[in-house]
């Protein structure tokens, strides 16, 4: 015989035993022999060859965890052999189909089944402890919770497609069927080879963006990927929730995994299920559902008598890549009863799996299947070993959480009017009801995003400074021109210098060479007024100072008087401040630009800048100044979310022309944020040395450059990050007396207000549902405990002993589990 080992492989003379050891007089079969030594033969009839079983068990951690596969196991034991014999044959083939005989029955053994066929649907799935059971770990008065805790005992689902895991058209062998079929996570396959048969994928329009989802891309293979269905919050694999695709990721064959997958949780009363194309999916959902089942009454395994009422959702990193009008209807961030879900589990799972697909898409269909399915219960094994730790994790993570933005939530909330709050109030919970009824097409208004409308024009600010200044006669015109031309030419010399910035040469003619030209002309127009009407009253102003202090103490007038001080100017972004420009190797024109200086009032000296005659001019460019950097901040938002969902866009899409450009329009993007981000900074520090003390404008840290819900479109892991300090003070808004005006601020603290008591409501929800988690995850553990007992009393009673000394195992694996979650949730 042929005997491998975990250290080679080996050719060896066997004898078998001989002795009569039955009433029939015959001997123990030689499989039989076999194990009873520690070797798994590799045929049943007559064996040839045999494997130990440390070795098969040392090929199952590796191909789990290393995804090797069995060739390169097999060219592995095959080295020291081969080093003196060139004759030692490929005995990979053998390997790969004693292993899959092995993995069923070690999977049968674990789930505690009889290794037959058929199985019974899902009979060797892991299930997920903290999800609702039926009669395992359910509250005993789960169906008397009011409606508005349904979520604690609802079940969150994820449902994706995956087009890395596919599989090669090539010939097979047509006999090969899978050994765990309808028994672990891939549906029953006899039921959806019927299925498909009379069924024809249709494609369906879409309001939406044309996702590779929806159909609108290309495939090829024999199997082009699959969908799988999957526990939402703590990423274990549904039994009979993934489904083969050949083509593109059509209505029917999710509807075919939702019926198959949710069949076992058809009992609950609340259910939240996240897609990435929910928003054109969720559409006559329950109409298919009912059409699915009319038409194909036969198909036990996708036979469900009643769907729970589903929230339809968007998972958190899918949506940036979807319309504006369906982000806020579909977001994790403010649908209620989700905690905080993300979504996205679907997506790390792949992101495991598609190390596999290497080896799949070469494997006949059965072997494929049952390899698949070993792999899904080996990670929802190791999820369920940590769980407890992971659960206590988050529950530390929601307490400091709810208690912030509860904290934060009403601080805010004491800056705004009682009869405001009482309004935004009933507009929540009318959002919130029509939310519940997202399948009747009602047209769903977010109180969660800015109005459009809502902005001032320059014209708006220009008599905003008029109505607010005592600017009287015919030097009004002039003293505004000369502060607003300033800091327009401030605005576009900082512009003209962030593109020219690297610059060999700026090419005579061009567009940016016209552009400098035209900033010279501007700046010398602009120089006329500044000495009309600035400089003289500069003048006087450091006149009076040095009048005062000039003769008494010369000492104190500073040496780059009248200028103030620039030293502090530059320095750390991440302190804050916009760093030094650097001229060493810059071109012509960027030189011409940089020399050209724009003397504003905070360019003087604090001494000359708080003389009572220079009142006017500071509070002018102190008005175009803080315009400007809520400008800036607003590009700086702009910038970054841009920067996302580019980024998002490129993962859409492969290919080395498409990846280049991508690549370069997400530089182009980063470097927008920069220069946003400076040019607010150069703002917040002419601010400054003007003396405003303004809450809303802070220093803009390098840190502080992350994005915020300006829109619908939010970074995953954001909500456990404490509020930016950009949308953090909204006292100003009552104290502006200009309608149009106190509209923008308004509308900027509605929204904040919504955002931030929608994140308070989902880290309270998040609480109360790990609450109930945590107690399914204990009863879960006990229930499996007292079972296994008593499959091992019922294994003694019929004399198969070592069945029982392997239920008692397990009984004590679960104990064990079952005390430490004990322990840790105590």
């Amino acid at each position: 015989m042929t005997i491998t080992h975990e250290r080679g492989i080996v050719p060896m003379k066997v004898r078998f035993c001989g002795c009569p050891t039955g009433e029939d007089g015959k001997p123990e079969p030689d499989p039989l022999q076999l194990l009873r030594f520690g070797l798994f033969p590799g045929t049943w009839k007559e064996p040839r060859a045999a494997y130990t079983i440390t070795g098969l068990r040392d090929y199952d951690l590796l191909s789990a965890q290393c995804q090797i596969s069995g060739h390169d196991y097999s060219a592995y034991l095959s080295v020291p052999l081969s080093l003196f014999d060139e004759s030692v044959q490929d005995r990979h083939r053998e390997l790969n189909n004693t292993m899959r005989k092995f993995m069923f029955l070690r999977a049968t053994r674990r789930a505690g089944v009889q290794p037959t066929t058929p199985l019974d649907l899902g009979c060797l799935g892991v299930l997920c402890p903290a999800c609702p059971q039926n009669e395992m770990n359910m509250d005993p008065n789960w169906k008397n919770r009011p409606n508005h805790e349904l979520h604690k005992d609802g079940l969150f689902t994820t449902t994706d497609g995956n087009f890395q895991s596919n599989q090669k058209d090539k010939p097979f062998d047509k006999s090969d069927f899978s050994l765990t079929n309808g028994g672990g996570s891939m549906v029953e396959q006899e039921d959806f080879k019927q299925f498909k048969e009379k069924t024809k994928p249709q494609k369906d329009d879409t309001t939406c963006n044309k996702f590779g989802a929806m159909g609108y891309s290309r495939f090829g293979g024999r199997v082009s990927g699959m969908v799988g269905l999957s526990c939402a919050r703590h990423m274990f694999v549904l039994p009979n929730g993934t489904v083969d695709l050949t083509g593109g990721e059509a209505y029917c064959w999710v509807d075919y995994c939702m019926c198959a997958g949710l069949r076992r949780w058809s009992f609950l009363l609340w259910h939240c299920n996240g897609y990435d194309i929910n928003c054109q999916y969720r559409k006559h959902h329950r109409r298919r559902i009912m059409d699915m089942q009319a038409n194909f009454p036969n198909l036990l395994s996708i036979r469900i008598d009643y769907m729970p009422y589903t929230l339809p959702a968007i998972g958190k990193f899918h949506a940036p890549a979807h319309t504006a009008s369906c982000r806020c209807k579909y977001s994790y961030n403010y649908l209620p009863g989700v905690g905080m879900t993300d979504g996205e589990a679907a997506e790390r799972i792949w992101a495991i799996l598609n190390l596999l697909a290497a080896r799949t898409r070469e494997m006949s269909p059965g072997h494929r299947h049952d390899a698949i399915n070993h792999f899904y219960n080996d990670m929802n094994i190791r999820r369920l070993q940590g769980l407890a730790a992971l659960l206590l994790k988050w529950f530390l993570r929601a307490q400091e959480f709810v208690t912030q933005t509860r904290e934060y939530l009403a601080s805010l909330e004491n800056s705004i009017p009682t009869e405001t709050l009482e309004e935004w109030r009933l507009q929540e919970a009318e959002w919130k009801e029509k939310i519940y009824h997202l399948e009747e097409e009602i047209d769903v208004a977010s109180p969660y995003e800015l109005k459009q409308d809502k902005a001032l024009s320059d014209k708006e600010l220009l008599m905003k400074i008029l109505k607010e200044r005592t600017i009287t006669g015919d030097t009004a015109s002039g003293v505004i021109g000369v502060v607003q031309t300033a800091v327009a030419l401030t605005e576009a010399r900082d512009a003209l210098l962030d593109e020219m910035d690297g610059l060999s040469l700026v090419e005579p003619g061009s567009d940016l060479d016209e552009r400098c030209q035209q900033f010279h002309t501007e700046a010398e127009r602009w120089e006329v007024l500044r000495d009309t009407y600035l400089v003289p009253v500069v003048r006087d102003a450091a006149m009076q100072v040095e009048e005062e202090i000039g003769q008494k103490a010369p000492a104190k007038i500073p040496p780059t008087w009248p200028w103030r001080p620039t030293s502090e100017d530059t320095g750390d972004d991440a302190q804050g401040f916009p760093p030094q420009r650097r001229v060493d190797g810059q071109c012509e024109h960027w030189r011409d630009v940089f020399a050209r200086t724009i003397a504003l009032p905070s360019s003087y000296h604090r001494m000359i800048t708080s003389r009572s005659c220079m009142r006017t001019f500071v509070e002018l460019e102190t008005d175009f100044r803080r315009a400007e950097a809520l400008n800036k901040l607003e590009d700086v938002r702009t910038s970054i979310i841009a920067h996302e969902v580019i980024k998002l866009h490129k993962k859409k899409f492969t290919g080395k022309s498409i990846t280049t450009r991508n690549r370069s329009i997400i530089q182009e993007a980063e470097e927008g944020t920069v220069q946003a981000a400076n040019r607010y900074r150069r703002h917040w520090v002419a601010l400054r040395a003007l003396g405003l003390n303004d809450p809303s404008l802070k220093p803009l840290a390098r840190g502080d450059l992350a994005r915020f819900d300006v829109s619908t479109e939010r970074d995953m892991g954001k909500s456990k990050h404490q509020t930016s300090w950009i949308w953090e003070n909204f006292s100003f808004v009552d104290s502006e007396e200009d309608d149009r005006t106190r509209g923008v601020y308004d509308d900027a603290r509605r929204v904040h207000w919504f955002r931030s008591s929608a994140l308070c409501a989902r880290w309270a929800e998040e609480l109360e549902i790990l609450e109930e988690e945590m107690k399914r995850t204990v009863r879960f553990f006990k229930y499996w405990e007292e079972r296994w007992q008593s499959i091992a009393r019922a294994r003694d009673s019929e004399g198969e002993y070592g069945a029982a000394a392997y239920a008692r195992r397990q009984a004590y694996r679960h104990t064990r589990l079952f005390q430490d979650a004990r322990h840790k949730f105590s």
